[in-house]
C-alpha cells in the first residue's frame, strides 16, 4: 500500500470490500461498517447475478449453478469485468457490458476439468448467438451466400431451447445446482437464428435437425454435421432476411 495517496487508498479498500475479499480493513473509518459491506456485497452479487441471468440465461444458470456466489465473485474480480468496455451513463449492475464481459470471461478462463463438456457446449451456442461472428463456409461463398449484416445464429449438436425451457420450469421447483445435476439436454441438432434483416430482422428462427444441418453447411463451425440446404430452404433464408446470394450472372 505504500506510495499510494490516501484517496487511493481509500477507493481501492472500498473496491476490495465490495468486489474482492469482503476486508474492511482499508476502508476510511467513518464508512467503515463491515456488517453493512457484508449485505451490500450480497446485494451487488445477486443484482448481478440477476442481470446476467437475464441476457443470457443458459450461460449464467450452468456457470452459477456449479460455481454459485464465489463463482460470481471470482467473475467480478476479474480482468474481463475490470476491463470491460463501459457504456455512457451505465449504472450498476450494467446489463450490456456485464454480459459482453462475463462471455470474455468465459471464453477466457474455459471450463473446469471434470465438468461435462455438454456443459460447455450449451453455454457457448448460446455466447455465439449473441456475441459470435458469422463467417461463411467455403461451400456457401462457391454459390454466393453469405449472412446477411445483423444475423446472429447458434448451431448445437443438443436441442438449446428445450433444456432451456426444462431449466426454467424446474428452477422454481429446486435448487439450482440440483437442476444442473438432474436436468439433461437432448441430442438434437438445433439452430437458433436471427435475421439482421428483412421480413424476419429480429424475429428468432428455430430450426431442427435436417434444417440445423443445413445452416450448419452455409457458416464456419464444427459442432453439428452439415448438410447442403435445398433450393427451397435458401429461398426462405434470403427471403426473411437471414442470408444474402449474389445474382447470377
Amino acid at each position: 500500500m505504500s506510495g499510494r495517496t490516501e484517496y487511493e487508498r481509500a477507493v481501492r479498500g472500498l473496491w476490495e470490500a465490495l468486489y474482492e475479499t469482503e476486508n474492511t480493513d482499508d476502508v476510511p473509518k467513518e464508512v467503515r461498517n463491515p456488517i453493512g459491506f457484508r449485505l451490500e456485497r450480497a446485494r451487488r452479487l445477486a443484482a448481478l447475478s440477476s442481470v446476467l441471468s437475464a441476457r443470457l440465461p443458459t450461460a449464467s444458470f450452468l456457470y452459477l449453478a456449479a460455481e454459485g456466489t464465489d463463482g460470481i465473485a471470482r467473475f467480478l474480480a476479474s480482468r474481463a469485468w475490470r476491463e470491460r468496455e463501459r457504456e455512457p451513463g451505465e449504472s450498476f449492475p450494467p446489463l450490456a457490458s456485464s454480459a459482453r464481459s462475463f462471455a470474455t470471461y468465459l471464453t477466457e478462463k474455459g471450463w473446469d476439468q471434470g465438468r461435462p463438456g455438454w456443459q460447455w457446449e450449451l453455454a457457448r451456442a448460446e455466447l455465439d448467438l449473441h456475441y459470435g461472428e458469422l463467417t461463411p463456409s467455403v461451400e456457401a461463398s462457391g454459390i454466393g451466400v453469405r449472412p446477411a449484416v445483423g444475423t446472429r445464429l447458434r448451431v448445437s449438436p443438443y436441442d438449446t431451447v428445450d433444456y432451456a425451457r426444462r431449466v426454467a420450469l424446474k428452477k422454481a421447483q429446486m435448487p439450482w445446482e440440483q437442476v444442473l445435476d438432474t436436468v439433461r439436454p437432448v441430442a438434437r441438432a438445433t439452430a437458433q437464428l436471427v435475421p439482421g434483416g428483412g421480413t424476419g430482422a429480429g424475429r428468432t428462427l428455430i430450426l431442427r435437425d435436417a434444417e440445423a444441418s443445413a445452416l450448419a453447411w452455409l457458416v464456419e463451425q464444427e459442432r453439428v454435421p452439415t448438410a447442403e440446404p435445398s433450393g427451397a430452404l435458401l429461398d426462405r433464408l434470403v427471403r426473411v432476411g437471414a442470408f444474402t446470394r449474389e445474382a447470377a450472372g
